[in-house]
């Protein structure tokens, strides 16, 4: 019975210890930060806002960089349009994008949006999809990242991919 005791006193005493131990490391790390100016803290809603995009593809495509506007609501929505939204090779236009996107760590985060793709007539031909990750910076008005595009045709059958890198910069309000 004294062994038994002795065990459960060593057990809480090692108990708060480890719990000492651990508010002195978390306690030292904010002070640090907070001295430095830097906040590490996971914000689920740092990309919620409007950006301007650029979007850069592998020089192998010979592409120019684009433009992109997106806006990523706090219900995890967004919407986007392209520069180009219409072109000539083959004859088609692009509707805006609508997709969706989640926090998944810190200050990353993913989305994957789809828009339509017309005929010059209407008539609906593919679909592009893309999805991606990006990382919002410190200061919470820049992000990098990489994108995946995939164009679908309405069977289903992939008939282009592309890896992108992604940078955006957000959107604030400028008074007159």
């Amino acid at each position: 019975m004294l062994h038994a005791h002795m065990h459960r006193r060593a057990s809480a005493a090692t108990t708060i210890a480890i719990a000492v131990f651990v508010s002195f490391l978390t306690a030292g790390t904010s002070r640090a930060d907070a001295e430095a100016g830097q906040d590490h803290s996971p914000n689920p809603k740092a990309l919620v806002g409007s950006w301007m995009e650029t979007v850069m593809f592998p020089p192998e495509t010979g592409r120019p960089p684009l433009k992109s506007l997106g806006s990523f609501h706090d219900d995890g929505t967004m919407e986007c349009s392209d520069q180009g939204a219409v072109t000539t090779e083959p004859a088609s236009v692009f509707s805006s994008c609508h997709g969706v996107w989640a926090h998944l760590t810190q200050r990353t985060f993913g989305y994957t949006s789809r828009e339509l793709i017309s005929d010059l007539s209407g008539n609906l031909v593919g679909y592009l999809k893309v999805r991606g990750v990006y990382t919002v910076s410190d200061s919470g008005d820049e992000y990098s990242g990489t994108s995946f595009a995939e164009i679908v045709d309405t069977g289903g059958n992939v008939l282009f991919s592309v890896s992108v890198t992604n940078t955006g910069e957000r959107i604030t309000l400028d008074l007159p």
